[in-house]
């Protein structure tokens, strides 16, 4: 066992630029809930800064990245990725941020910060990235439902779930 929280839930994005803003709001929903008050759960935004992302999982037993991932779905859909021993198992969009790609931070990073062994980002697809602080529909019922999926993985599962692939709308932006 780790010295740190045995789970690290990170909110990747950027809060003015519309569903960008994803991760960081869902960190603030989970801040005013129990899990928020948790010893052994860190939540941390990590705004648009890959190493901030990971220093935030450092010596966590398992950790969940929330971001907007765009792959061309329908806006609200919720993407799973799995990163276990310094690799994805699947093809990963790319997450950009300001200073460097969150997979290149992965890669760079692996052999600096204590990471799990597993990380599961959790991808949602956005509508509207254009400037504004709130969430388009869509994305804001994929951000309740996630929330509810946090909960569950921060209250006691013992392995994370097997990915899956969800859509929050019905072509709703």
């Amino acid at each position: 066992m780790t010295d740190g929280p045995t789970v690290a839930v990170v909110g990747v994005g950027n809060s003015i630029m519309g569903d960008d803003g994803v991760g960081p709001t869902i960190i603030e929903r989970l801040e005013g809930s129990p899990a928020g008050a948790a010893d052994d759960v860190r939540l941390v935004d990590a705004g648009t800064t890959g190493f901030l992302a990971l220093e935030a999982m450092s010596g966590a037993e398992r950790a969940v990245v929330v971001d907007a991932v765009e792959t061309g779905e329908p806006p609200g859909t919720i993407h799973e990725y799995r990163y276990v021993d310094g690799a994805f198992e699947t093809d990963v969009p790319e997450m950009t941020m300001h200073d460097v790609s969150f997979t290149e931070a992965m890669v760079a990073g692996r052999d600096v910060y204590d990471l799990p062994d597993e990380i599961r980002i959790l991808g949602v697809e956005p509508a509207d990235v254009s400037i504004g602080d709130e969430l388009s529909g869509a994305v804001e019922r994929a951000a309740t439902e996630l929330i509810d999926v946090l909960l569950e993985r921060i209250d006691g599962a013992s392995t994370m779930s097997t990915a899956t692939e969800r859509t929050g709308s019905e072509g709703d932006s």
